[in-house]
C-alpha cells in the first residue's frame, strides 16, 4: 500500500472516531440533562402562563410530541424558571416559542 492510501485510511480512521465521540457527547449530554431534571415539563407552565390551557397540548398531536421532546431535552431550563411570564421574551431561550405562540393564537 502506498504512503498516500496509509495516509487516507489513517485520516478517515480519525475522522470516524471523531464523528462517534460527537455523538456520544451528544448521547451522554441530553442523557445527563433528563437525568438531573426534576421532572416539570416546562411546556405546560409556559403555556399555562400564555393563558393557554394544558389541555392543547392533548390535541396537538404530532407537533405537541416534538414540542414536548424539546423541552425534556432543553438545555434553557434554569432561564424558562427565571423567566416572569411576560407575553414576549422568550423567544430568545425557549425552542417553543414558535409552537407556543401557534398554539395560543388557535385558541
Amino acid at each position: 500500500m502506498s504512503t498516500f492510501g496509509v495516509n487516507a485510511a489513517a485520516l478517515a480512521g480519525l475522522v470516524l472516531v471523531m464523528v462517534i465521540g460527537l455523538i456520544m457527547y451528544g448521547v451522554l449530554a441530553a442523557g445527563f440533562r433528563i437525568m438531573r431534571d426534576d421532572g416539570r415539563l416546562r411546556l405546560a407552565e409556559m403555556l399555562r402562563r400564555q393563558g393557554t390551557p394544558e389541555r392543547a397540548l392533548d390535541v396537538g398531536g404530532y407537533q405537541a410530541a416534538i414540542a414536548v421532546r424539546r423541552c425534556m431535552m432543553c438545555a434553557h431550563k434554569a432561564q424558562c424558571d427565571e423567566w416572569s411570564g411576560a407575553k414576549r421574551g422568550m423567544e430568545s431561550f425557549c425552542p417553543n416559542a414558535d409552537f407556543i405562540a401557534r398554539v395560543a393564537e388557535s385558541r
